[in-house]
């Protein structure tokens, strides 16, 4: 099979992707617009066809999206995948994937096709066995099966097969596949459609051109621009150039990128606009955009639409001009040809291309590099190229890379722009390396925090060599560095005005809205001063690290007369408790009304900003310690402090165990190891108590 960026070059001249969606991962077959890599219009002035339309399999897509019940999957243009919503079986652990040319989201599972042609899975997939599959171009994700279609137009398929979906290994001549809860649906090379399992009859359908399901809801694009469904009526959709269908309903895209749509719910999408890439889930619809961005309607309970910061293609960081506004999201050895057909499809520009810092075209042959032009056309120049972990600019990242930027950190020698953002080559996702990084400088070897940017290159430096010797990869887009939420900007504010801030927390429906700090001392600072450094008993939140551990541990005062710091933090734990008023009568005695309610997902998921990185984490554990209590059992067992610092997997685990045993309530949470915690605690709800050890301690996990 083609490596997939060769697949992408291909894509631009032959065939794409549109509406990817449902519970599965159907794909268009139409010749495509090589304006911006989307399917050409296609009118319904054009003469109907006989069967035999001669369909050909799409190549792989430049940045896609698939919905499912409870989450969300995307894949970049650099073969990297995200996600967002409910984590409720590790279908979200995808982070790690890398070479991706394909990607699926069904019920519980996700599968992701490499530029190999094999298939990786995640979630609820053990009754999957893909092991033996090769040649793969595309899959299509069912309840609980998978279909995978192959270069030859055969397609196999593994897991639920109690109405008989996974009976497909006599077709033929596929070029597409999709599927719904409990059947699949094969679009052939002359524009019919063959089913399987509990399918609808679909044997009247011709000339379709592109497919999708999911649920019981099955969908065709005709070659004249309409749609054909059965569970939805379409009548009604027409112009089409690219059709999405799951439970919730079928979407049609337009030629010029808006949508129209048929939903069994309610989801406003007449804002939508600059479509490249639709989804169709359980109760909500996605959408990824020609500029790689993403959006996302209807139900968000399980924060399967919290799709903002998701970039699916090349994305520009603003600065003020061309020179310090940076495109980043390319992935590393791509030629220019190679890399401008993805910036033609993301810009929506047919003239798009890459300069040299003299103003010359870059040659097609020449390897994608920071400190190129990216220009929407040749007088036009948009933002300056970075290829993450790049620093000298020659379009490959080695040991060279990673001595520049040593020389940089020892010598302060001059590295600027592109360059010194390319130096930092690290991701927020892996706090080991990114947040705490162990270096040699100058003969020594030491610890680095990334609060600052020198550190950041020095995370960068680490990262760079890890790349080069094989142990590590570099995130090219740049997760350290995600576009400014009101949170970050926050963080931002506070940091400009004490450089003691790491952090920032903000939780809905109460009054805690706080920056969080840290005494770089180690003498408690915070704890009886205010963020403007005034002695004070409520004084701020504040961080016990200096630095992201495993165990990430904020805390603050249990502020009762005044209502302040975390003293809510009580109100949330009574209120889902079933109290109707703050049981601390003399000081408060509120009304619990509208606050966090734990039993759901998005409501029991805090997003915050810690070390200077946004993340979401979900509450696993909650309960209160009595008067009383042993510290060393506690307090100090519960911060991981001192010698009470669990050091191998068995003691993570037991720590775990403990917290799970002792809360107040039950989640639905998988709790592993490998999870990174924020352990947020006050005082008692006595303040006579606060000396015996009482505490009030939630104990939360990374999800994003």
């Amino acid at each position: 099979m083609k490596k997939w960026i060769a697949l992408l070059l291909a894509a631009m001249t032959a065939f794409t992707v549109i509406g990817c969606g449902g519970d599965n991962t159907p794909s268009t077959n139409q010749p495509i617009d090589i304006v911006d890599g989307t399917p050409a219009p296609v009118t319904s002035e054009e003469p109907e066809q006989e069967p035999g339309l001669g369909l050909t399999q799409a190549e792989a897509p430049i940045g896609m999206v698939d919905a499912a019940s409870v989450h969300t999957v995307g894949l970049r243009a650099d073969g990297t995948a995200a996600s967002a919503g409910h984590d409720t079986k590790g279908q979200r652990k995808v982070s790690a994937w890398d070479n991706i040319i394909y990607i699926a989201a069904g019920d519980a599972f996700t599968a992701g096709v490499k530029d190999d042609g094999t298939v990786i899975l995640a979630g609820d997939a053990a009754a999957m066995d893909v092991s033996s599959w090769n040649n793969i171009t595309s899959v299509a994700a069912g309840k609980a099966h998978l279909v995978g279609l192959t270069a030859d137009g055969t397609v196999v398929a593994a897991g639920d097969n109690a109405a008989a979906q996974c009976d497909v290994s006599a077709w033929s001549d596929i070029v597409a596949v999709a599927a719904g809860d409990s059947f699949t649906l094969g679009l052939t090379a002359d524009g019919t459609v063959v089913s399987a399992g509990s399918a609808p009859d679909v044997s009247a359908w011709k000339n379709i051109v592109a497919i999708d399901a999911g649920g019981e809801v099955a969908a065709g694009l005709v070659n004249d621009g309409s749609a054909v469904a059965a569970g939805a009526d379409v009548s009604a959709l027409t112009g089409l150039s690219g059709i999405a269908a799951g439970a919730f309903g079928v979407v049609g895209i337009k030629a010029d990128g808006t949508v129209a749509a048929v939903l069994s719910g309610e989801a406003d999408l007449s804002t939508a606009a600059n479509v490249a890439d639709a989804a169709v889930g359980a109760k909500h619809v996605v959408f990824m955009h020609k500029d790689g961005t993403v959006s996302a309607y209807g139900d968000n309970v399980d924060l399967q639409c919290a799709v903002d910061q998701l970039y699916l293609r090349p994305h520009v960081e603003q600065g003020g001009d061309a020179a310090s506004s940076y495109i980043i999201g390319f992935r590393p050895g791509m030629t220019v040809a190679e890399a401008g057909a993805i910036l033609k499809a993301t810009t929506g520009s047919e003239t798009a291309c890459f300069q040299k810092a003299d103003g010359t075209a870059a040659a097609d042959t020449d390897l994608i590099a920071t400190g190129l032009l990216a220009c929407s056309d040749a007088a036009a120049p948009i933002a300056t190229m970075v290829l993450m972990g790049d620093v000298n600019g020659d379009g490959l990242i080695d040991n060279t890379d990673g001595d520049l930027v040593q020389s940089y950190v020892e010598s302060k020698s001059k590295l600027e722009g592109a360059f010194a953002r390319a130096s930092r080559a690290c991701a927020d996702n892996d706090w080991s390396k990114v947040i705490k990084v162990t270096a040699t400088l100058h003969g020594e070897e030491g610890g680095f925090t990334t609060l600052n940017d020198i550190n950041l290159s020095v995370a960068g430096m680490v990262a760079i060599r890890n790349y080069a010797a094989g142990t590590g990869r570099i995130t090219q887009y740049g997760d350290w560095h995600k576009e400014a939420s009101e949170l970050n900007a926050s963080y931002k504010t506070a940091y400009g005005q004490n450089d003691d801030t790491i952090g920032y927390i903000t939780l809905d429906k109460t009054n805690i809205a706080y920056p969080i700090m840290v005494d770089y001392n180690g003498k408690w600072y915070y704890n009886d001063h205010t963020f403007e450094k005034k002695s004070s008993e409520s004084a701020s939140i504040y961080a016990y690290y200096y630095n992201y551990q495993q165990n990430n541990v904020v805390t603050g005062h249990n502020s009762r007369p005044s209502g302040s710091m975390f003293h809510q933090l009580h109100h949330i734990q009574e209120f889902n408790l079933g109290e109707s008023n703050c049981v601390h009568e003399k000081h408060c005695g509120k009304e619990l009304v509208d606050l966090p309610n734990l039993n759901n997902y998005a409501e029991r998921v805090w997003t915050v900003n810690l070390y200077g990185v946004e993340t979401r984490y979900e509450i696993f554990a909650m309960y209160e310690t009595k008067a009383g209590c042993d510290i060393s059992e506690t307090l100090y067992d519960n911060v991981w402090w001192g010698d009470l610092r669990p050091d191998d997997e068995a003691g993570v685990q037991k720590w775990i165990d403990k917290q799970l045993s002792l809360s107040e309530m039950q989640f639905d949470t998988e709790v592993s190891t490998d999870d990174t915690f924020l352990t947020i605690f006050t005082c008692g709800n006595e303040h006579s108590d606060a000396s015996k050890n009482a505490r009030l301690y939630f104990f939360l996990k990374r999800v994003d």
